[in-house]
């Protein structure tokens, strides 16, 4: 592994993909502060995800709240909207660890991926390390580079029959280390809207397993239902990305209202 200035942070999430491990992770979507990565890493999280594809999240929302994960061991990841180079090296160059790409079809767009978000002689992103990811202190530019490639973190989404079709080449690119299913959009492209346990998105969901495995990569899920996503555990998938930072407020706050609530009256 290349020796990190200790300025630099690390990735633990892709470190313990990379060693075998299971990871725990979830969106974060509509709560724009760096309480939420405090609060995250409290509750045993290993990783969050800025949504910047269905949220709101601008680039000084995603240089705070990464800066504030990183400082308490959490890798800030980053949905983006599209494969571009512009939303693939914006977020990193903001201070995220990583990346959630959604829309990945071919091997050509898992290479694109890559392109944008490494630095070369892997890819062909611009070096523009900010002063903000090294905590205002400078780092050589072959450290820098050899840092960021080695703890940048990418996840593709498997959201339609196309990538499951082209899925074992999209895995053998080099650079991708999650093969992320979004159970949703994958459901209504495979003709089960919302059925997630179906039988058919069961065959997928092996089957994304078998290929990551024979690749050295991890599968994963984001599911908001606890059923779906012990189930892809029990299947070998090791990325699991639950719910989001609103949904479990919210479904804590309904349990203690529940449990608190007074009981009518009876007659009443």
């Amino acid at each position: 592994m290349t020796p990190r200035p200790p300025q630099l942070a690390f990735n633990h999430a892709k470190a313990r993909l990379r060693e075998g491990g299971t990871v725990l992770g979830t969106m974060i979507s509509e709560m724009w502060t760096e309480e939420v990565a405090y609060v995250l890493a409290a509750a045993g999280f290993d990783f969050l995800v800025i949504d910047t594809e269905h949220g709101s999240a601008d680039m000084e929302t995603v240089q705070r709240i990464s800066r504030a994960a990183r400082g308490v061991g959490v890798a800030p990841l980053v949905r983006v909207t599209e494969i571009s180079y512009a939303c693939i090296a914006r977020p990193l160059d903001a201070g995220a660890l990583g990346l959630m790409v959604p829309h990945v079809e071919t091997a050509a767009d898992a290479r694109q991926i890559v392109r944008c978000a490494k630095h070369q002689p892997v890819g062909e992103r611009g070096f523009g390390l900010r002063s903000a990811v090294t905590d205002y202190t400078g780092i050589p530019v072959a450290e820098a580079i050899a840092w960021s490639n080695a703890e940048t973190m990418l996840m593709a989404q498997v959201e339609s029959r196309r990538c499951l079709d082209n899925l074992e080449e999209i895995a053998a690119v080099p650079g991708i280390d999650v093969l992320l299913i979004g159970p949703t959009d994958l459901s209504i492209a495979l003709g089960v809207p919302g059925q997630l346990l179906d039988p058919t998105m069961q065959e997928a969901y092996r089957h994304v397993v078998a290929v990551a495995s024979r690749h050295g990569i991890a599968a994963g899920i984001h599911p908001s239902e606890m059923a779906v996503a012990q189930h892809a555990r029990d299947l070998g998938m090791r990325c699991l990305m639950f719910s989001s930072e609103v949904r479990l407020l919210l479904g804590a706050a309904r349990q203690a209202v529940q449990a608190l609530r007074p009981a009518p009256a009876e007659g009443r």
